[in-house]
């Protein structure tokens, strides 16, 4: 991952913050987080892993959110998944999958929005 999101005027102190702890301590992985990254993460306070971990704009506005980022791909995918899901929740009478495809997409977006993953590019 390269530092020029450091320069980027656009971006705010805590994508910046963000983007930093990813590039000292690497990304979690999909099966589990590397020994690295688990040590830093537990020198911080709750706060700090909060926003190190999750977002939570992205979770109240999941779709228009990854819109507004510029993600819009991800934005689509997301849209139709809580069609979806609120279409097969009323069938089956269990409306839960809307709050956990909003917690996949909040816990999700650092990731998909960090330079060097596919998302952010400038």
């Amino acid at each position: 991952m390269s530092k020029d999101y450091m320069a980027d005027g656009s971006l705010t102190e805590k994508w910046k913050y963000r983007f930093s702890f990813y590039d000292e301590h690497g990304f979690p992985g999909f099966w589990g987080a590397s020994p690295e990254y688990k040590q830093a993460l537990k020198g911080l306070n709750t706060r700090q892993k909060i926003i190190i971990r999750t977002n939570v704009i992205a979770f109240f506005f999941s779709w228009v959110y990854l819109f507004v980022l510029g993600l819009w791909k991800k934005a689509i995918v997301v849209l139709f998944l809580a069609i979806f899901s609120l279409i097969f929740g009323y069938m089956i009478g269990y409306n839960v999958f809307g709050f956990i495809i909003a917690a996949y997409v909040s816990y999700n977006t650092n990731r998909w929005f960090s330079p060097g993953i596919g998302g952010y590019q400038r």
